[in-house]
């Protein structure tokens, strides 16, 4: 006899006749299985019926690997998974392991795991429970999706100059990724604003890209920045998910000397030509704080400076008529910067020393005044004036001038005047004296009749002596009556009622001069030298009478008296004769009416 033990229409194996109990491997766990004995003998074949059995549960096998939704930008994963292909009973529950770390428990076949770090690898186990025991998958490397970087510190500056900045930074603290590149990014700072273009440029600028990404620790140089500025720097670290930029770090570059300094602006003061007005403007850039101003005339510096917030100065005590060069030197601690010079020509003025005018070829009537240029002229000397006496001669530019139409013999006051545009400048004075002249203008002489003998005789020195006077010569009639130094001479011993002529004659060493006559007349007197009437009878009755003119008149005869007497009678009978009477132009007269023959 032979049993066959069947299964699910399947036959499996034959069995002894005297073996009531049979082992059957190879089975699936928590699988429902139909039995049936079957025995066999030569004769047949005869089944029992079916039998239902259900093998007992065990751990689940061929579990597959979790399938992976990346999520909320590498910070979760949506975790996927089948049932067991073989479950081998029922499962209980599921449970998710990362990293030895129990993170979810339960039935349902997803899980949203959370608070993951982007661009990590996680290493995740899946494990399926029955009642007879779990099951884990091999585990299973997970990398979250890249994110933008986090936890990138700021940079830090060294060396800070006033146009560079030497910046380091270290990798962000989270790459969250492969990281492409590192940007430095800058922006300038002015009073606590961006400084920015208007046409909407971009206010954060480039200023250096790092590729090669590998190294521990970055650096680089930013040039180029502006001395005393603010300047606002961060470390922009990309990856293939995006960037993220550091906090700024803000940096004050250091001062240096300033720049743009424009040239001084020199200007004149009016009707001050010693002095110049200098102002300065600041410079376009200070590149600090301005501590002093200073200022060079002619390049040579002057000895103190001025505060930042002077901006001009008056230069005094300059030469008139003078180049001068200004330039304006503008301080910070770090340096200095010196402006273009500003040349400009001081105001004229007037001469500083005009040297008196020489004296030569000196004549009775001229003489020749040389000068010459002011040794400081203080500017173009536009004439010369000489002036003689405060009178001025001459107006020009020549450096000689002959004076003609001088006195002979005089002294001479010589002032030379020099001008310019800004005024004039006399020299001392310079005296000179003509040379002798005979003298003239000698005139007549005053005579006054002292009586009818006398004359007193007076004159006064020529009226131009030409010279020095050495003695008068007093003619009377053309006869030298006196030669001396005295201007008085009483003529004495004339006659009375006689006309004399004087005239009087100076002398110097050069000659003389004559002066017109003068003509006196001495005072009349009595006539003297009276003849006696000569008588001639004309008749018994009449007698003719003449008589001749005094031998000295003395004067001026006025009247002639004849006088007539009778003796017999006590009076004498007078006749006067005008000179309008013909008896005075005839000196003689009929004297009628007489006594015949009678004396």
């Amino acid at each position: 006899m032979r049993y066959f033990y069947w299964m699910l229409s399947l036959w499996l194996y034959p069995l002894q006749g005297d073996v009531y109990q049979a082992h059957v491997f190879g089975l699936e766990p928590y699988t429902t299985y139909s039995v049936r004995v079957e025995a066999v003998n030569g004769a047949g074949t005869v089944s029992s019926p079916w039998a239902t059995v259900r093998t007992l549960q065990a751990s689940p096998s061929s579990l597959a690997n979790f399938s992976v939704e990346k999520r909320e930008h590498g910070r979760a994963l949506l975790l996927h998974w089948p049932e067991p292909a073989s479950p081998n009973g029922v499962i209980k529950m599921y449970n998710i392991f990362s990293d030895d770390n129990l993170e979810f428990s339960g039935l349902s076949r997803q899980f949203l795991f959370r608070r993951l770090e982007p661009y990590t690898t996680y290493s995740l186990v899946l494990e399926a429970c029955t009642e007879a025991g779990c099951t884990r998958t091999a585990p299973q490397l997970v990398t979250t999706e890249e994110a933008p970087p986090s936890s990138q510190l700021a940079p830090t500056a060294l060396h800070v100059g006033a146009h560079s900045v030497e910046l380091h930074w270290a990798p962000p603290g989270q790459p969250n990724g492969r990281i492409l590149q590192y940007q430095v990014m800058a922006m300038s700072v002015e009073d606590g604003r961006v400084r920015s273009d208007e046409d909407d440029s971009v206010r954060v600028k480039v200023l250096f890209t790092e590729k090669a990404v590998e190294a521990s620790s970055f650096s680089c140089n930013v040039s180029g920045l502006q001395p005393w500025s603010k300047y606002r720097f961060c470390v922009r670290v990309s990856n293939t998910a995006g960037s993220t930029d550091s906090p700024w770090l803000t940096v004050h570059t250091k001062q240096a000397p300033p720049r743009g300094l424009a040239s001084p602006v020199v200007s004149h003061l009016e009707g001050r030509p010693y002095e110049l007005f200098v102002s300065w403007t600041p410079p376009l850039e200070p590149n600090g704080i301005l501590v002093s101003y200073r200022i060079q005339r002619d390049n040579v510096g002057f000895h103190f400076s001025f505060h930042s917030s002077v901006l001009n100065y008056t230069d005094e005590d300059l030469t008139a008529y003078t180049d001068y060069s200004y330039a304006v030197i503008a301080c910070t601690i770090a340096g200095c910067v010196t402006s273009r010079p500003t040349t400009i020509r001081t105001l004229e003025a007037a001469p500083a020393i005009v040297e008196p005018p020489v004296v030569s070829n000196v004549t009775s009537h001229s003489l020749k005044a040389a000068w010459t240029i002011p040794s400081i002229q203080n500017g173009e000397i536009l004439e010369y004036i000489l002036q003689v006496n405060q009178e001025r001669v001459y107006r020009g530019k020549k450096l000689t001038m002959e004076v003609t139409d001088l006195k002979p013999h005089t002294s001479y006051i010589l002032i030379l005047t020099a001008c310019t545009n800004g005024g004039c400048m006399s020299s001392p004075s310079t005296s000179a004296q003509t040379e002798e002249a005979p003298p003239t203008g000698m005139l007549a002489p005053t005579l006054k009749v002292t009586g009818p003998e006398s004359v007193e005789v007076s004159w006064k020195e020529p009226n131009h002596p030409n010279g020095i006077i050495t003695g008068y010569e007093l003619r009377r009639d053309g006869r030298i009556i006196y030669a001396g130094m005295d201007t008085r001479y009483h003529d004495f011993t004339l006659l009375p009622s006689v006309e004399y002529s004087y005239t009087i004659t100076a002398n110097n060493s050069q000659g003389t001069t004559t002066s017109p006559p003068a003509v006196a007349r001495t005072q009349p007197s009595a006539p003297s030298g009276v003849a006696p009437p000569r008588l001639q009878t004309l008749g018994p009755f009449s007698v003719m009478v003449q008589w001749d003119p005094p031998a000295r008149a003395n004067g001026v005869i006025i009247s002639y008296s004849l006088y007539k007497r009778d003796p017999a009678e006590p009076n004498v009978k007078r006749l006067i004769f005008a000179p309008h009477h013909s008896a005075f132009q005839s000196r003689s007269f009929s004297l009628t009416a007489l006594k015949p023959y009678y004396r």
